[in-house]
This record gives C-alpha cells, structure tokens and sequence, in this order.
C-alpha cells in the first residue's frame, strides 16, 4: 500500500471559495467583479490527518504516535488528527509516521478557505431562475413522495431570516467549536442556503432554486469567521451528514491541495446514497489549478456561466467539470437579513445541488450516479459538442430535466409483479356426457395484488384435449392431458395447472328427470320396511356431477315413522339452483336383512 508524501514546503491550498460578493446597485448600477486581492502565503499548518490500517479488533497493537504530538482526536473511521506546537515537531513527526507499518496515510490538514466582500444588501432580480427554467420543473411539485434535506458544509446560516422559516432540518452541528450552535458568522454558508431553500411566496426576500418543493437545509459548520476551515473538519461534516441521512451535501468550498483521507470520506456518502455536489473553484484566472473536493471522482463539480451563457471568466475549468450554473449576481441572502448580489461557483453549486434534492423528493431511491447522469443528460450543451473543459455536460436545464423527470416517476411508480398464483395445481374434467363436468375456471392472483399491470395471458398446451379462454375457463375436448399456464404481462411471471379429461359414459337415471322448486322433499317407496333405527343419510348421496363428485353435505335423510316403507329426503333449508344427482346406493339395508342390490339414480333440476 502506498503512502502520500508529505512535502514540507507545502504552503496551505486556499480556494476562494468560490465566492464573491459583487457591489453596485442592483437597479442602476452595472454589477462588476471585484478585483482579486494579493494572495498570502498560510504558515504551514502544525496539524497532520493520520489514516491508519485497518486492523482486526482482536490485534491488541497500538500505533505509536510521536512524542511531539500535543492532542490526539478521532475525527472518522482508522482516522486521527494530530496536533502539534510547532511546523517543525509536525515534519519530525510526519516522518515517523511514514515509517510505521500500521499507518496508510499522512497528510497535512490542509486549509479550505473562503474570500466573500458584500456590498449590496439589496436585490430585486433573480435572472438566473428563468434562466435554469426552474418553474417548468416546479410544476411537478405535486409528485413529491418525501422531503428532502440538503447538508451544507460552509460557515453555518442564520436562522433569523424569515426566507428560513420551515427551512432549516435539526441536527445541525458546528465542527469549529464542536457544539450545536451554527450561526453564521461569516456570511458565505447563509448566502449558499439561500439560493438552495429559501422559501417561495412568503412576501420576503428570494426564492430558492427549490421553489415549492419540500427541500430544507441542514447547516454543517466548517468555515470560521475569517473564511477559513481544515479537511478534517470537512471530513468530520460528511461522516455526520451520512449519519443524517441527508439526500444532497453541497461543498461551495476547497482548496488545491487533494486529500486520499478526505476522498475516502467523500466515497462513504456516495456508498450511502448521498450525492455530492461542489463549487469547481474561481481561480480560473489565478493559474487555474485543480480544486478539491470538486475534482474528486465521485463529487459532481459546477462551474459558472452568466446571463449570456458564457463561461465565466473566474470559473476554473478543467476535465474534472461535470456541468455549469449561473454563478453571476446571484441575488441572495445575508446574515442580519440582508440581501446581496453574489458571484462565483459557490453560487452555482447549489443551484445544481438543490435541483439535485428536488428529485430525491420524487424518486427517493434513484443513486448518486443515476442522479448526476439526469442531470448531467438533460443539460444544454454549450462550448465543443458534448463534455467540455469549461461547461462540462452544458448548463443546466431544468425544463429538460422535468420531461425526463416525468417519465421517470411514471416508471418509478409502477408496481411491477413478483410471481403469480393459481387457486389449483390440477384440474379434472370429463366428456363424453353433456350433463358431466365439462368446464372449469382457473383462478390466477398476481403477487403483490396491488401491481401495476393486471394483463395475463392464459395458454393451453393440448388445445385438442382443453382449451382455455382469456377469462381462465377451460373447457375438455377430448380425453387426454393438457397443460394449462398463465403468464403476467409485466415481467412474463407464470404459473400451470395440469389438466386430466375423462371419457364417462352418458347418464341413464331409474327414473325421469325431474324439474322441482328449491323446497321439494323426495319421498321414495322401498317394497319392504326399513330399519327403524338405522341411519339412512349414509346411503343416499346428493352431487352435482353425474360421477358422483362434488357431493353435497346438506341433506336430511328420515324414515316415515307411520309407514317404515318410505324414506324422506329433503334439503337443510332449500336446494341450491342448478342440476343435481340423487343416488341410492347399493347395500342400503331392509328391516329383513337384505341390501339393495345396485345405486338407484335420479336427476333433478331446481328451478
């Protein structure tokens, strides 16, 4: 396994995180960007992230840390953060850390920054919602199913702000001072919120990106007073957003400096079903270098482009950019109520991060990968046809991203079949005898019974033998096996029963067919006495079939007690409609002794 080198001229990355607040009246006056200030060189930082190997519980070693080392503090999973008095007690030690066989990683806690000047603390246009055509999208608020939460790694919010009102999730944390209070003191985190969730119709300040969608933010407080944060912080932040359960975390911040501890960070939230989405970075101008956490593989990284669509010219580019947003004069909120105009990528991020959100609020399962590729695939394409260095994939397009939406929640609601199930594995019929059981009807029930797509097909595999209608009857043809299967439309689930068909001759009765009302008792006159006491019901037997099956169980069988030649039968209550078959069976027993010597058969019809 590797270890990333520790290099001791190493001077703190700092990216302007991605945000500049312009002046200038936004009604009058034309809204310049302000010049970048002479950057200072950081001491270097006396801190180090240490990742060690991960290691069986039941190994008892404990790495060895050096004797310089101030303060240790467990920040994420086989990760510490070390402190140290001086730069030069943090190189001795990093070195003896490279040594050491249980440690992977040793990196410097670099430094993630933010340069913000605000100006102007009022606004009234919001060019860049049209311009996203974010209302198009806002049309399918009616289909959310959950609500979303957007963690914001930044410098905190201020609550005050009527724009937050029912806005803002519990759970926030401060990972500067490791308590709950999150209150803003610099700016920039309350800024980035604003363009996410503030709230729609409420007769003050701007609309957020989300609309009438149910997208709140959870504030994740990284970023000190003087617009300054570490990784470790950062790292701290996405291990407890994970533990939140968020659906989106934006990071409008970063710095040049990549981190392998940070990185891993950023694949837990990815393996947990979170999508991360950061500021590509405003140094365009400086150098252009690479900026992180936005250049990591699995975050989704946005540059800015303005009202004409043209990449701005702060705007780091490179291949690592996977879409654009408007990042110019963003008009947005401020600690102390105010409202600002603002620009660079920090602003653009979370417009693509509260896009993000609003689609987890109607397909709460898709992935992060799923969710970057919708995006992504619905921008418009701007610059060199197809993926670019400046725009990426394009722009984002909200009214694009609502067609493709809309299919994907119809999809996304269908409840698609799992099996399916017949009432009967085997089925016996008969032929030869009209009055026989010719027919019957199979029952499927797909499974789960409130899919989608109810659609079966039913198919015989002998129709010569039995055929079978689309309703599942199936009716014998002629004698033989057949196998009957029913398919699901949806998914091709299907299920068989197995049908045998039976030649019977044709019914002959002893006597004629009768037609009776539903209240007839038969009265039948044997030519010698019957038994007194014995129990007659076990002779006479009532089916609907001519083959004696499908017996009926209510039926009253009584001697007449004044004449012990005749035998009653007679219904519980009535006889059902329909046509039935009475047999005497043979072996019924006289008072003499003797048995009837063959079945006696009636037809009967109830009308």
């Amino acid at each position: 396994m590797g270890k990333t080198r520790f290099w001791f001229t190493f001077v703190a990355a700092i990216l302007v995180l991605t945000a500049s607040l312009l002046s200038g009246n936004p009604v009058f006056a034309t809204v310049e960007r302000t010049p970048a200030q002479p950057s200072v060189p950081n001491e270097p930082p006396s801190e180090l992230l240490v990742q060690y190997v991960d290691m069986p519980r039941s190994i008892a070693t404990v790495p060895s840390v050096p004797a310089e080392t101030e303060s240790i503090t467990d920040i994420a999973p086989s990760v510490q953060l070390l402190r140290f008095e001086t730069a030069s007690d943090m190189e001795e030690a990093a070195l003896q850390l490279e040594s050491q066989p249980l440690v992977e990683w040793v990196e410097p806690n670099s430094e993630r920054t933010v340069s913000l000047v605000v100006n102007d603390p009022y606004y009234r246009n919001q060019w860049w919602i049209p311009h996203v055509k974010a209302p198009s999208f806002w049309n399918l608020s009616s289909e959310q199913v959950k609500s979303a939460v957007v963690a914001v790694i930044d410098s905190g919010i201020d609550r005050s702000i009527p724009d937050f009102k029912g806005r803002i999730a519990p759970g926030g944390y401060n990972f500067v001072e490791n308590s709950s209070n999150v209150n803003d003191t610099h700016g920039h985190g309350t800024s980035v919120s604003g363009v996410i969730a503030s709230v729609m119709n409420n007769q003050y300040g701007i609309t957020g990106i989300s609309g009438p969608f149910d997208v709140s933010i959870l504030p994740l407080k990284t970023i000190r007073e003087d617009g300054t944060g570490t990784v470790s912080m950062n790292i701290q932040a996405i291990d407890y957003a994970i533990q939140q359960h968020v659906d989106v975390i934006n990071i409008s911040q970063g710095g040049e400096t990549s981190s392998l501890i940070e990185k891993e960070a950023i694949r837990r939230a990815a393996e947990a079903g979170i999508l991360i989405v950061a500021s590509a970075g405003n140094d365009a101008e400086k150098g252009n270098p690479i900026m992180y956490p936005a250049a990591y593989e699995e975050v989704l990284s946005v540059a800015s482009v303005n009202e004409l669509n043209h990449h701005s010219a702060f705007s780091t580019y490179n291949e690592g950019v996977d879409i654009s947003a408007p990042g110019e004069k963003i008009a947005t909120n401020h600690p102390g109520g105010q409202l600002v105009y603002a620009s660079g990528t920090s602003f653009s991020a979370p417009i693509v991060a509260g896009a993000a959100a609003m689609i987890r609020t109607e397909l709460p399962t898709i992935s992060p990968d799923q969710l970057a590729d919708l995006l992504t695939s619905t921008s418009h394409d701007l610059g060199t046809p197809g993926k670019d260095p400046y725009y990426g994939s394009g722009v984002l397009d909200m009214e694009k991203l609502a067609t493709a939406m809309s299919k994907k929640v119809k999809e996304a609601r269908v409840i698609h079949p799992s099996g399916i199930q017949l009432d009967r594995n085997n089925l016996s019929l008969t032929v030869g005898n009209p009055a026989t059981r010719s027919s019957a009807s199979l029952k499927a029930t797909i499974v789960p019974e409130n899919s989608t797509n109810h659609a079966v097909t039913w198919k015989s595999s002998n129709p010569s033998v039995a055929l079978v209608e689309e309703t599942g009857t199936v009716a014998a043809q002629s004698e033989g096996k057949a196998i009957v299967t029913v398919t699901t439309a949806d998914g091709g689930w299907s299920a068989s029963a197995t049908v045998i068909v039976t030649k019977v001759a044709p019914f002959t009765g002893d006597f004629p067919d009768m037609n009776i009302d539903d209240a007839k008792i038969f009265s039948v006159k044997f030519s010698t006495p019957l038994k007194a006491d014995w129990n007659y019901a076990k002779d006479i037997a009532i089916s609907r079939n001519a083959d004696g099956t499908d017996v009926s169980s209510g039926v009253i069988v009584n001697l007449d007690p004044g004449n012990p030649q005749i035998l009653y039968i007679e219904p519980l209550e009535r006889w059902e409609r329909g046509t039935f078959y009475l047999t005497i069976k043979k072996g019924l027993l006289a008072n003499s002794g003797k048995s009837l010597i063959r079945d006696t058969k009636l037809k009967f019809i109830v009308n």
